[in-house]
């Protein structure tokens, strides 16, 4: 239990006049302002500080993804002693921790911590974002792209299961016949377990037709069920989905071959010339 002095000690920060100057400075927008003589933890305070006075996200640029590590449980814990934000919208986004046309794949936890983070982003769900200055040189898509990564499923509404499994199959997602990690699904009539990243447990979301009938949460070790929810947030495993259309693109700029007609031809080319995914395929998209 966080006693009222100690946060009533935190919050006289906002009374000082160098506070005020600079969260009204951030309400106007009117060009750069430097603030120095900050310890790094001083930094974290007035940072949460200013996000709830100047009523607006910040992204916070650090030296690499251990600057990001290291600064995110600072951040949260003073949101927590401020009550200044959600520390869940304290968003880490890392940078890729290969270089562009390695022949190397970003490792598959960060890729999904990228993609979790630009959903978020996306759908203003991140009060402060946190992220190496390599990340933000990166070319990034439409807000509307990356909302699209990630599906929310609610009992009662409607829902096509075959093309669920293959929005699931684009973002990373695998086929199992038991789900026991996250990024697995399994399908048995229609019943659907899936174990999306971040849920501390997987659902079991029975449908009737097209009508999501029930949502509960299950124990992946005896694959019991407990109490229905409403709902169920399935997120992204990777910032960049892979289809038939984005193969024969990228094998159309390799090969200079192109591939043209319609999705029955294009995907019928594309299995018969072998392309699939390969090592860094990530940035040739």
């Amino acid at each position: 239990m966080l006693l009222p002095f100690v946060r009533e000690l935190f919050t006289d920060v906002e009374l000082l006049p160098g506070f005020s100057r600079v969260a009204s400075h951030l309400k106007e927008g009117t060009g750069r302002l430097s603030v120095s003589g900050l310890l790094p933890a001083a930094k974290a305070l007035l940072l949460v500080l200013l996000r709830r006075s100047s009523e607006r996200p910040l992204i916070v640029v650090v030296n690499d993804n251990r600057a990001v590590e290291d600064f995110i449980p600072v951040l949260r814990g003073f949101c927590e002693l401020t009550a200044a934000c959600d520390p869940e919208q304290i968003v880490p986004l890392p940078a890729r921790d290969v270089l562009p046309f390695q022949n190397l794949s970003p490792h598959p936890e960060l890729q999904e911590e990228r993609a979790t983070a630009l959903w978020k982003i996306a759908s203003g769900k991140g009060s402060v974002i946190v992220t190496p200055i390599a990340a933000t040189a990166i070319l990034l898509r439409t807000a509307d792209y990356y909302s699209d990564l990630a599906r929310t499923l609610r009992r009662g509404e409607s829902f096509d299961l075959d093309s669920l499994l293959g929005h699931l199959n684009t973002v990373g997602y695998s086929s199992s016949d038991v789900v026991e990690m996250p990024g697995q699904y399994a399908v048995r009539g229609g019943i659907l377990d899936v174990y999306s990243p971040e849920a501390d447990r997987p659902v079991r979301v029975e449908f009737f037709g097209d009508e999501v009938d029930s949502i509960r949460r299950f124990d992946p070790t005896s694959q019991r069920s407990s109490n229905p929810i409403d709902e169920a947030l399935l997120l992204p495993l990777t910032e960049t989905p892979v289809s038939e259309q984005l193969l024969g693109a990228i094998h159309s700029r390799l090969s200079g071959k192109r591939i043209t007609g319609n999705e029955e031809i294009v995907e019928g080319a594309i299995r018969s010339a072998g392309v699939t995914v390969f090592p860094g395929w990530e940035f040739y998209a």
